[in-house]
């Protein structure tokens, strides 16, 4: 019976993850929930930026994003290697962040995280957010992080809310990859990071792109061994 048991809430299990995960690929092609909640792999992607710029002695002058959610964090780097190092933090940050939810998640430490990420996002609010899209959506994050903080909530949903959120940034982070990747062949110029990259290192943008893709490519590798083949959720 116990078996019995066990295995019903395992399948039950996957079957919620799955449905996450497929609401949210819905969700990701909607242009107004969808990029609301898009918003917070852009979000993450500029908050690496900025942070990064800020351990290494840069200036960080202002994160935005809007309803496209289209970002940037604009800053002045104090020497090329910096730059470099600010450029590659955004994919590589979100891809990793993502993957250390579900570490969290196994840790049983996601109570604390939500407090961690109310911390971040109030930080990031008050030093770099000036728009007002970004200024309303980060207090509606940081707000949601704190109610899951200070409320009384389940450990299971604590955990679902917490994986959906690595979903959403892995899902962004794949198809923002995957764009850079194009238009670093196509469109170079256009390619962000990889272009910034380029121009610095001399290194073909497509090279950086491929760097992007692979390093996301392992992370998804891993997001599915640990959500689905160890389930630790």
């Amino acid at each position: 019976r116990y078996v019995i048991l066990s295995s019903r809430k395992s399948v039950g299990n996957m079957a919620i993850k799955i449905i996450i995960i497929v609401v949210c690929i819905i969700l990701s092609y909607n242009k107004t929930l969808g990029n609301a909640i898009s918003n917070l792999n852009t979000f993450f992607h500029e908050s690496f930026h900025a942070l990064t710029s800020l351990i290494l002695g840069n200036k960080v002058k202002e994160i935005e994003f809007d309803t496209s959610a289209e970002g940037s964090c604009k800053s002045i780097s104090k020497s090329k290697f910096r730059t470099v190092l600010c450029s590659l933090s955004g994919y590589i940050g979100c891809a990793l962040l993502s993957l250390l939810f579900i570490f969290c998640i196994k840790e049983q430490v996601t109570h604390i995280t939500f407090i961690i990420l109310t911390c971040l996002s109030f930080f990031i609010l008050m030093l770099y957010i000036r728009k007002t899209y970004a200024l309303i959506w980060t207090i509606c994050f940081a707000c949601i992080n704190l109610a899951l903080f200070l409320l009384p909530t389940p450990i299971l949903i604590e955990k679902y809310i917490l994986f959906t959120y690595s979903t959403i940034i892995l899902i962004e982070n794949t198809k923002a990859c995957c764009s850079i990747f194009y238009l670093s062949i196509f469109k170079a110029k256009n390619s962000g990071d990889c272009h910034i990259l380029a121009k610095i290192t001399k290194i073909p943008a497509f090279i950086w792109s491929t760097i992007f893709n692979a390093i996301n490519c392992w992370v998804l590798y891993r997001f599915i061994q640990l959500c689905f083949l160890e389930n630790y959720l």
